[in-house]
């Protein structure tokens, strides 16, 4: 048995967290410059200055710390659980976050189905679980070429990353 959990991030903790982090940073280092500048008196016109160059530099660097954290392989900061797959030897099962079944592939309500899907210009190989729902596309961390004689999907929905292990097992169970 092989299973995974398919994750979102959680938008409004993603913007928390930057700001959380990015104000604090930006109200000191823009009070020390203001002061170092014009000591003994404060310069409001150089703190409000200040505040926008350096909340710009520190909310850029801010924001590409967190993508990084938050996209990482495996990781779970800033993230909530959306569905979990198992895969057996003789089928495959799709449940959402709390645990309810949404697709059971023995019972014929789970479609484990090979597809190509577009991702940046090109083509890629990619597992779509079809389910009452609606369908889920997964797609392994190291990305696959597409399979050749297979059509393109054009999908509105995020592919999930995907451990190489739960991806193998589901394309052996694919139609």
């Amino acid at each position: 048995m092989v299973g995974g959990t398919l994750w979102k991030t959680h938008t409004s903790r993603f913007v928390l967290a930057l700001v959380a982090i990015s104000l604090p940073t930006t109200i000191v280092i823009s009070g020390v410059v203001g002061a170092w500048l014009f000591w003994p008196a404060f310069s409001v016109t150089t703190f409000v200055i200040s505040m926008v160059v350096v909340g710009f530099i520190v909310g850029l660097i801010t924001l590409l710390s967190l993508i990084v954290w938050v996209d990482a392989p495996g990781s779970t900061f800033l993230k909530l659980p959306l569905q979990h797959i198992e895969c057996f030897e003789h089928g495959a099962t799709l449940r959402d976050a709390s645990g309810e079944l949404l697709g059971d592939q023995s019972a014929g309500t789970l479609r484990v189905v090979r597809t190509n899907m577009v991702h940046g210009r090109g083509l890629v190989g990619a597992v779509a679980l079809e389910h009452a729902g609606g369908t889920t596309w997964v797609v392994p961390y190291q990305l696959l070429g597409a399979w050749s004689g297979m059509r393109a999907v054009e999908h509105s929905a995020r592919a999930h990353r995907i451990q190489d292990s739960l991806f193998d097992a589901l394309l052996k169970l694919a139609e």
